[in-house]
C-alpha cells in the first residue's frame, strides 16, 4: 500500500514538474520577440552636408523583422543624451560629442509600423551653416556626431540591442566644378569646322540639377565667328549625375586668321547653384589651323639687336634670320662681356598690329638654344614696351628644332615687336642665343 502511495506521489509530482518546465519554455521566447525593431544602419555613419547654405537631410531608416513580421509594431526614435553618450562612448572607447540641438531637427519620433510594413523612414534635418561653423571652429578636434537610438515604446515589440544605434558624422564639402580634362587640341588645318565636346564634373554625384555659365574671352585671339558655342552658354548638370551635360564648342577656319594655332581660354563664370566653386584657371582649348596666316615680309632693316656678334665668324649676323637657309645663322655676342642686359632681337614691324605671333629654327649645333623669353611690344620702340608675354617651357634644344609659338593678342595695337633671351640650354642672362630662322607674324 504505501509502495502504490509512493509512486502515485511520484507521478503527481511529476505531472506538476511538466506542466512547470512547460511554463518556464514559454517564458523563453517571450512574446515581444515576434517583432524586432532594427536600424538599417548602425554604428558610425559618415553624413555628407554641402556649403550652399541649405540644410541637409538624411533618411533614417528603420526595418521590422522577428516570428512575425507581419505583425504591427511600435518604436521610439531619439537621440541619447549627454549621459547616456558618455556612458556608451566610454564602452566602446571613443570620446564623442553630441551636436547642440539647435544644430539639427529629428524627424517623426513615435514610429508605428502597419501589418504590412517592412521598413520605415525618419528624416533628419542637419543645420547646414550651424554646423559647419561648429566644425570651424572646432579648434580641439572634438568627435561631433549626432547619437540616435531606438527605444522600446511597449512589451510587445523589441529592438536588437546589437542594432540600436546610430551615430551621424557630418562632414562638410564645398562643391567644387572642374573640368573633365585639364585641356585639349582640335586641328582645323585639313577641315573648315570642327565641334570639341566639352564637359565638367563634380567629385560626387550631384543632388541637384544646376547650369554653369561659360564664357570665351572678349578680346580673344579667335573672332566670335570663328570658335563659338552651338547652344548658348550653358553647361547642364542633371541630379543623379557627377558629370555634366556634353557642351558643344564650334571651331571654324574662317576670316583672318594670325600665325599658326591659338590657345583660347575658356572661362566658368556662374553657377545656378549657389556656394558652387568654380575653376579659378580657365580650360585651355588650343586650336591648330596651320598654314602662314598674314606672315609679315621681313627685311634685314626691319631686324636689330642690342648685342650683336662683333667677330664676323660668329654667324652671319641678323639677316641670316630671314635668309631661308637653315645652315646659316645669328649668334648675339658672347665676348667681350655684355654686362648684365638680356640680349634681345627687336623688329620694327612697320605696320599697326595688336595680334602677333613668331617662329623660329633652331642653329644646328647644341648650344644657345633659348628657354626662357618674355615677349614686348611698343608703338615708338624706345620708352612706352610692355610686356606681352612670357615663355619658359616647351622650347626645343635639339639641333635645327623649330617652334610655333600661339597668337598673342594686345589690347592695344603696336609697331614693335621684341624678344629678351632670360635662359638658354647654356646659362641665364645675360648669355648668347643662337637662331637659324625666324618669322613673325602680325595682324
Amino acid at each position: 500500500m504505501n509502495k502504490y502511495i509512493y509512486i502515485s506521489l511520484l507521478f503527481v509530482l511529476g505531472l506538476i514538474t511538466l506542466f512547470s518546465c512547460e511554463k518556464r519554455y514559454d517564458d523563453l521566447i517571450p512574446s515581444q520577440y515576434d517583432t524586432i525593431l532594427v536600424f538599417q544602419e548602425e554604428g558610425e555613419q559618415n553624413i555628407t552636408l554641402y556649403s550652399t547654405g541649405e540644410d541637409g537631410e538624411y533618411d533614417v531608416t528603420i526595418l521590422k523583422s522577428g516570428n512575425m513580421p507581419n505583425a504591427s509594431a511600435q518604436v521610439k526614435l531619439k537621440a541619447m543624451d549627454a549621459t547616456e553618450l558618455e556612458f556608451y562612448s566610454q564602452s566602446i572607447g571613443r570620446n564623442y560629442i553630441a551636436l547642440p540641438l539647435s544644430a539639427y531637427q529629428l524627424g517623426e519620433e513615435n514610429i508605428t509600423f502597419s501589418s504590412s510594413e517592412k521598413y520605415k523612414k525618419s528624416k533628419v534635418v542637419f543645420k547646414t551653416n550651424e554646423i559647419k561653423e561648429l566644425l570651424d571652429n572646432n579648434t580641439s578636434n572634438r568627435n561631433y556626431i549626432l547619437p540616435l537610438e531606438l527605444v522600446k515604446a511597449n512589451a510587445k515589440d523589441s529592438v536588437n540591442a546589437e542594432k540600436r544605434i546610430l551615430l551621424l558624422k557630418p562632414r562638410i564639402v564645398v562643391p567644387e566644378v572642374n573640368y573633365s580634362s585639364n585641356g585639349a587640341t582640335v586641328d582645323i588645318s585639313n577641315t573648315d569646322v570642327t565641334t570639341y565636346n566639352f564637359t565638367l564634373s563634380l567629385p560626387f554625384v550631384s543632388p541637384w540639377d544646376f547650369e554653369c555659365e561659360v564664357a570665351l574671352p572678349a578680346n580673344g585671339v579667335l573672332t566670335s565667328d570663328q570658335i563659338f558655342f552651338e547652344n548658348g552658354n550653358k553647361v547642364s548638370f542633371k541630379k543623379g549625375r557627377s558629370v555634366s551635360e556634353p557642351f558643344s564648342i564650334k571651331v571654324a577656319k574662317t576670316g583672318d586668321l594670325v600665325g599658326k594655332k591659338a590657345l583660347v581660354p575658356i572661362s566658368i563664370v556662374s553657377s545656378s547653384k549657389s556656394g558652387i566653386q568654380l575653376p579659378e584657371n580657365p580650360f585651355n582649348l588650343e586650336v591648330i589651323y596651320g598654314g602662314e596666316n598674314n606672315k609679315i615680309s621681313l627685311t634685314a632693316d626691319m631686324l636689330s639687336s642690342n648685342f650683336p656678334q662683333l667677330n664676323p665668324k660668329d654667324g652671319d649676323g641678323l639677316p641670316a634670320l630671314i635668309d631661308n637657309k637653315a645652315n646659316t645663322f645669328y649668334h648675339s655676342r658672347w665676348s667681350p662681356n655684355t654686362g648684365d642686359a638680356p640680349h634681345y632681337i627687336m623688329v620694327d614691324l612697320k605696320k599697326s598690329v595688336n595680334k602677333v605671333a613668331f617662329s623660329y629654327q633652331n642653329r644646328n649645333n647644341t648650344n644657345g638654344k633659348v628657354q626662357d623669353i618674355k615677349i614686348w611690344v611698343s608703338n615708338n620702340g624706345t620708352n612706352d614696351w610692355k610686356e606681352l608675354t612670357r615663355i619658359s617651357s616647351e622650347l626645343p634644344t635639339a639641333a635645327a628644332s623649330k617652334y610655333d609659338s600661339f597668337t598673342f593678342v594686345s589690347e592695344e595695337s603696336f609697331s614693335y615687336f621684341l624678344i629678351e633671351v632670360h635662359k638658354t640650354n647654356s646659362g641665364t642672362a645675360p648669355t648668347f642665343f643662337s637662331m637659324a630662322e625666324f618669322a613673325v607674324y602680325g595682324k
